[in-house]
Order: structure tokens, then C-alpha cells, then sequence
């Protein structure tokens, strides 16, 4: 799954928040293969990225397309981790030294306290002090596959679109499996005003510590398969203005179910503990100290947004496309992204698209950033130190250049760079062709 976790690469359906709005559609048969380096600072995550796609016509009415993405990931995923190592040991290795827990009046003390430390993924015998415990770059490695397929289908006479989607992407820990569909039709014969609607549904599987309840409502031990599931509805209105201007309004709307939690990264709990394992105990043998935890997040995520996109040909050699898109989810995440990319023919063969993008976000309401003042979290309850849930800003640049050699042949190249506020910056490079056919 990676400290990515990108299970929505490969959704099939065209998202309404990152889509690029054309002046124009032409369906063409083509093969692309596109290649993609990509590198983050402070030593952090590396990728190595391939993808192979063809896109071809069965007559004027069937589109058949296909797509296959592999990529190696290698490098570091910052963390909480103790001086020691501990993050590396089992679950298991959290039952030895002193008990955890003070259970409430009336109820079984090794139950109570098993279930906790399970839940909440405490690992270690922990520390009185925080000094053994550090937030540093923690390596990883992995590899990932995936495949993906198009099938769109035209109505003789207007022209709509049903397409139907399907997708499948493996890692060593992480497995996605994809559906979907999507309905455009054109409100009259002018084709001025069409109307989209589409859902798509993803079922993952993650390999974590956390098994599932027994009967007794207590969580198996060890690492596991853990599911969670993704469906994504959306609809959108695009309307032409005129020839050289067109937009588009789009809602949407995501549910996430399931364990939600990243494997990859861990906090730091301050948790009550008692010297003796008896239930006979007083005040004086209860003290705090702190425990390596897992990530912890809630089974269930509600988002929804709006995306609104436009695009103007200012003259015959220049086009300008803007969009903007709300989200807010029920962890109480909220952002903005404000985008501006514009394409401009030097000469007959030649392309130049420069992006800017401008992002801002609000944290989760159980994030605490590792710099934090209060960075603790308590005994009990969700908890996240993954700056991606966390409050920052960010901008993007990006550079492509397109080269059409031939009536059949497109060379591009890609060049990208990000600034978080949090400190992290990360560059790319895309190279790739396409050949028609």
C-alpha cells in the first residue's frame, strides 16, 4: 500500500475534480507508453513509474481502451518510532512488561486492557520518558501492478456516451479491485448542454496488524487482510457558451468503509499502568508512561465537493483552462484547489503547457503534527500523526512540452515540482510517446 496509498490511481471513471475539460472530443486509435521519475527531499520516497495504454475504435459507435502500470517505490516514509526499533515488533511483543490500562469499576480487568492495547496497536513495554522516542524516516520498498479497462458505448443518433469501466492493482501489501460506470447525454441535437453522471465502486484489501472481532467482541492477534471499501458517485453539466468557451459544474460525493488506518505510520500514546497485574491495586500503583501506537482511524469516511472547470480559446494558438474544487470530509478534512494550465502552439509541431496549482487544507480533528506542542495522544480514542491529514498549504508547478513529429507520432515531456508547508518537496519527470494508428 505504500505511505502513498494510491488506491485511487487507477479509478477508471473520469474524476470531476482533476479531469481536463477539451474544446473538442476526437476519439482516434492510439498506443501511448509514458515513463515517470519521481523524487522526494530529505531522502524520503523515490518512484519509478511505466505505463502502457491503447485506445482503439470498433467502428463509429465502440471505443475499446486499456491500460497497464507498474511502478517501484523505494525509500523512507517519516514516523513516531522509538530509539530501539520497536515499531518493528509484533503485536504481540505489547503484552510483556508492565499492564496497561485502568479498566472502569465492574469490569474484567485482562479483557478490557487485551482489547485496548489491540484496538489502539500499542507496541513495546514503553518508556517514562519521551526522549527514546523520536519521529524519523522509517525505509520501505515495494512494487506495484496494475490493469485497467474502457469500454465506451456511442447511440447512433445522439451521440451519448454510456462507458463502463473495470480495474485491478496489486502490491505486496495492498490489493484494489474496481467498477464502474458513467452516462453522458446530450440535451438536444446542438450538443451545447450535456449532462454526466457516474458511480464507481472499489473494493481493497490492506495487510495491517489489526484482525476482526471474535464473538466475544475481542480482536484476533497479528498481522492480517484487512477490507475497505470506496464507492464514488458523481454528476456534472457542461455547457458550451460559444466557440471558443466552455465549462463545466460538477458535485460529488465519496464513502469509505472499513480499516482506514496506514500501516505505515504510528503515534505516540501517554497511557496509565499499574505495577501489579492483580485486580487488588491502589492510586500509588498507578503512574503514566508512553507507548508506541499504530495509527488509528475512524471505519468510516463521508466526503463530498464541488469542482467547476472552464476552458477558452483566447486565439488560434492559445488556450487557457481554469478549475477549482471544494472537498470536505466527516474526519473534518476541508480544502481548496485553485488551477490554472494553459497550452500554447510555438509552431505546427510544437507545444508548450505551463500549470500552477494552489492548494490549502484544514487538519483532521484527531491529527496532532510530531512538532507539535502537544503531540501525545491519550489512552484511548483516533489518533494520526500523517501530515497528509495534517493543516498545510501547498503550490505546484509544471512544465510540458509536446513535439508532433508526424501525423502519427507525439513526443512530450513533463516537469513538475511541489512546496508543502510542512517542509516536504517533491519533483518529477515524465517522458512519453504516442503513436496513431
Amino acid at each position: 500500500m505504500k505511505a502513498s496509498r494510491k488506491h485511487l490511481k487507477l479509478l477508471v471513471i473520469t474524476s470531476v475534480a482533476t479531469a481536463t475539460l477539451p474544446l473538442t472530443s476526437l476519439a482516434e486509435d492510439k498506443v501511448a507508453i509514458q515513463i515517470q521519475q519521481y523524487k522526494e527531499n530529505d531522502d524520503r520516497i523515490k518512484v519509478l513509474d511505466g505505463k502502457l495504454s491503447i485506445e482503439h475504435d470498433f467502428g463509429p459507435n465502440h471505443t475499446l481502451s486499456g491500460e497497464y502500470d507498474w511502478d517501484s517505490i523505494s525509500g523512507a516514509s517519516p514516523t513516531w518510532d522509538s530509539t530501539t526499533g520497536a515499531s518493528s515488533e509484533t503485536a504481540s511483543d505489547a503484552f510483556t512488561g508492565a499492564s496497561a490500562c485502568v479498566p472502569e469499576e465492574g469490569e474484567n480487568y485482562y479483557n478490557y486492557c487485551r482489547n485496548t492495547r489491540l484496538i489502539n496497536g500499542v507496541v513495546g513495554d514503553g518508556d517514562t520518558s519521551l526522549d527514546n522516542f523520536v519521529y524519523k524516516n522509517v525505509p520501505l520498498k515495494d512494487h506495484r501492478d496494475s490493469l485497467a479497462f474502457l469500454y465506451t458505448y456511442r447511440t447512433p443518433t445522439m451521440r451519448n456516451e454510456l462507458s463502463i469501466g473495470a480495474s485491478y492493482s496489486k502490491e505486496n501489501d495492498f490489493k484494489n479491485t474496481g467498477l464502474s460506470v458513467e452516462y453522458l447525454m446530450y440535451t438536444d441535437r446542438s450538443k451545447n448542454r450535456s449532462i454526466t453522471a457516474g458511480v464507481s465502486y472499489m473494493k481493497n484489501e490492506v495487510y495491517d496488524y489489526l484482525g476482526e472481532k471474535d464473538e466475544h467482541g475481542e480482536y484476533s492477534l497479528g498481522s492480517q487482510w484487512n477490507d475497505f471499501d470506496l464507492i464514488n458517485g458523481q454528476v456534472g453539466i457542461t455547457q458550451v457558451f460559444d466557440a471558443n468557451t466552455i465549462a463545466k459544474f460538477s458535485a460529488y460525493y465519496m464513502y469509505e468503509d472499513g480499516h482506514l488506518s496506514n500501516p505505515y505510520f504510528n503515534v505516540v500514546r501517554r497511557i496509565n499502568v499499574i505495577d501489579s497485574s492483580s485486580d487488588e491495586y491502589t492510586s500509588a500503583d498507578i503512574y503514566p508512561k508512553y507507548y508506541l501506537a499504530r495509527d488509528s482511524r475512524p471505519e468510516q469516511r463521508k466526503a463530498g465537493g464541488i469542482s467547476i472547470q472552464t476552458a477558452k480559446s483566447l486565439n488560434e494558438n492559445t488556450t487557457w483552462h481554469t478549475s477549482y474544487r471544494f472537498y470536505q470530509d466527516s474526519w473534518g478534512v476541508q480544502s481548496h484547489t485553485l488551477e490554472s494550465k494553459s497550452y500554447h502552439n510555438i509552431t505546427d509541431n510544437v507545444r508548450f503547457s505551463p500549470v500552477l496549482r494552489l492548494y490549502t487544507q484544514n487538519a483532521a480533528n484527531f491529527f496532532k503534527a510530531h512538532d507539535a506542542v502537544d503531540n501525545i495522544f491519550s489512552e484511548t480514542g483516533y489518533a494520526t500523526a500523517d501530515d497528509r491529514l495534517g493543516n498545510f498549504n501547498a503550490w505546484t508547478g509544471q512544465l510540458g512540452l509536446e513535439y508532433l513529429e508526424s501525423n502519427k507520432l507525439t513526443w512530450n515531456i513533463v516537469l513538475g515540482y511541489q512546496d508543502q508547508s510542512t517542509g516536504l518537496t517533491f519533483a518529477w519527470v515524465n517522458f512519453g510517446a504516442q503513436y496513431r494508428y
